[in-house]
């Protein structure tokens, strides 16, 4: 790089730090020397982590209760590149993925596909150590598209063949800490530097979390349950729960207007067709797929759900020895409204499993709850929220090559068959007494 390009490179990345540093200084953030929070040390972290939309911060996207998630928007200096140094948490999954504008993915980087730093250990591949004490890992940010193979290891790309873009949204992602680890698994967020062509490192400097713990906010609106008016019978979703695999953005709204009784068959699949060809997006994690479905007290006050349970790792009381072999990283179901706020979930770790092997879920108001959805009597319970029309959707992650029932092996209308047993199959019960009686109590399997 001639000097005249350095110079230029440093008007533009230099800038962006230190008016970092000195909003970070505005509002009485300590220095970059500060150290993190005994209890939780990614509270303290590199001020390019500007968004946090987990279900306790800003709780947008869609999050899931037992995720951590951190977004960034920085700049691939001019022939230079953007360096994360870390180390792997103790949790069921992390990884670290780039978009383009859009919210469209550009490249993505999982736990068991990242190279350790000499001397430490990855503890997410196959029989490694879960309890390893060094586990650092450094992955670099470059501008370009990713090749389509042999990609350099620990490479992420922001989709840019010139550099020229302003900026690179970057989240980072903790799926279930281990217990007693903290939401960040035991761990601080990465460190980001930024590394000129010339070799120069201009580091973050370090903020703490700008936000208070706003979780009493989402159980306040989780528990909520107003007697809106309803519109006329069928008008907000069909009388069966319909699971169907997110696409993009665009479908699912579009779905909440056609999605009911009387235009499911017809106008739904219509509107399928023309948006299953525009781009996925709304920042999603290339590592999970989902189906969604639309709730309505129309019919009833309580919901009932009940499909097969595939198996996933135990990982959350701290086993020491990562496992594989299981049918899908991860498992959960959710519920949310559709502003893309997130009321509660319940996971492969801590739902009813009956004895079949099948989760059972009841969902209601907190007001209506049914007396037996409890963990004594096998049932696991998830909050309505205030809107009478609600939605379920259910996490697959990295399902194992050979198992077909996957969200991911299904398309749009091929759901049930695909999913099979693994399809949650709804109910709806006019009253929690009506559930009571007809559900009964059966001791969960575990």
């Amino acid at each position: 790089m001639r000097p005249s390009q350095r110079r230029r490179a440093r008007a533009v990345v230099r800038p962006l730090a230190l008016a970092l540093l000195a909003t970070c200084v505005a509002v009485g953030v300590a220095p970059p020397s500060a150290p993190a929070s005994a209890s939780d040390p990614a509270r303290d972290r590199s001020c390019g982590w500007v968004l946090e939309p987990s279900a306790d911060r800003e709780n947008i996207l869609f999050p899931d209760l037992a995720t951590r998630y951190l977004g960034a928007a920085v700049p691939v200096p001019p022939g230079g590149s953007i360096e994360l140094t870390g180390e792997f948490p103790q949790a069921r999954y992390m990884s670290l993925q780039t978009y383009s504008l859009g919210l469209q993915t550009a490249s993505n980087l999982r736990d068991d596909q990242i190279e350790p730093d000499p001397g430490s250990t990855n503890p997410f591949r196959i029989g490694a150590d879960r309890t390893a004490p060094n586990r650092r890992y450094t992955v670099r940010v470059v501008a370009g598209n990713a090749p389509a193979s042999g990609r350099p290891p620990n490479t992420l790309y922001n989709n840019s063949t010139d550099g020229s873009k302003l900026g690179i949204a970057l989240a980072y992602r903790i799926y279930l800490p281990d217990r007693g680890t903290g939401p960040f698994g035991g761990v601080a967020a990465p460190a980001i530097t930024l590394v000129l062509a010339d070799g120069t490192r201009i580091p973050f400097p370090t903020c703490p979390d700008p936000l208070p713990e706003l979780m009493p906010v989402t159980d306040l609106l989780a528990g909520l349950g107003l007697d809106l008016p309803l519109p006329p019978l069928g008008l907000l979703a069909p009388r069966s729960p319909n699971f169907q695999r997110y696409v993009n953005v665009a479908q699912t709204y579009l779905t909440d207007v056609t999605e009911n009784e009387y235009t499911s068959s017809t106008l739904t699949p219509l509107v399928a067709s023309v948006t299953s060809t525009l781009p996925a997006g709304l920042g999603e994690n290339v590592d999970n797929k989902y189906v969604y479905a639309y709730l309505t007290q129309e019919y009833g006050k309580v919901v009932l759900l009940r499909g097969r349970m595939p198996t996933t790792p135990r990982t959350f009381a701290g086993q020491p020895v990562t496992t594989g072999g299981q049918q899908l990283r991860y498992w959960s179901m959710c519920t949310a409204n559709r502003t893309t706020q997130t009321y509660g979930c319940v996971n492969d770790e801590d739902v009813q499993v009956d004895a079949d092997g099948s989760f059972t879920i009841a969902i209601s108001t907190a007001a209506n709850r049914p007396a037996n959805a409890t963990a004594a009597c096998g049932i696991s319970w998830l909050p309505w929220g205030i809107d009478p029309k609600g939605i379920a959707y259910m996490r697959n992650m990295l399902p194992r090559a050979d198992f077909t029932h996957a969200v991911q092996s299904a398309t749009y209308g091929t759901e049930r068959q695909v999913l099979a047993d693994y399809y949650p199959r709804g109910t709806y019960y006019p009253t929690p007494k009506a559930f009571e009686q007809a559900v009964g109590c059966h001791p969960s399997a575990g």
